[in-house]
């Protein structure tokens, strides 16, 4: 057991992304992602069911992560929860990537609306990424976040560089119109 401990540790995580697709009725849908580089191909050798443990185990990390941070939607707190997880591979076992399906549900309002939340700041170990595709006939107000950003029309591009300090209290003021 000691030794596939030590191989899991050796899985390096190299890059984050998400992609965030909001809608008129308030459902938010989020892919995430997480690239990582496995020397040993440690996934790869796990049987159907240690895979599917494994699975399980990164659904339910992800989902304690969520269950700590505060989320609110025009003051309303809401719940992400995690509706689906993977791993996968790109190309070779040596680069697999997780995925995990996110969603949530706010009470948005003709005008001004908001989108909190408060968590854990930490450094990032990898670089990071994440696009937030708002509904057509969106103006997108305010942005308060650690992250580098820019503004596209309905489209919210963040990326943050390895030892950044990221996390704490963000928010997206957007409004409808």
């Amino acid at each position: 057991m000691k030794k596939e401990e030590k191989k899991e540790e050796n899985i390096i995580p190299v890059f984050a992304s998400a992609f965030f697709s909001i809608s008129h009725d308030g459902e938010f849908h989020q892919l995430l992602q997480y690239d990582y580089f496995d020397a040993e191909e440690y996934y790869a050798t796990l049987s159907d069911e240690d895979i599917s443990k494994e699975i399980k185990k990164l659904w339910l990390n992800m989902q304690g992560y969520l269950e700590e941070e505060t989320n609110r939607v025009n003051g309303e707190i809401v719940s992400p929860k995690v509706e689906f997880c993977d791993i996968q591979y790109r190309g070779s076992f040596k680069y697999p990537f997780v995925i995990w399906i996110i969603t949530f549900q706010g009470n948005f309002q003709k005008g001004i609306n908001l989108y909190e939340t408060k968590t854990d700041e930490e450094t990032l170990e990898y670089d990071c990424s994440a696009l937030w595709q708002f509904p057509q006939r969106t103006k997108i107000l305010q942005i308060d976040t650690k992250l580098y950003y820019d503004i596209l029309d309905t489209r919210i591009i963040l990326w943050g560089d390895k030892h950044m300090k990221i996390g704490g209290y963000e928010r997206i003021q957007f409004r409808f119109i």
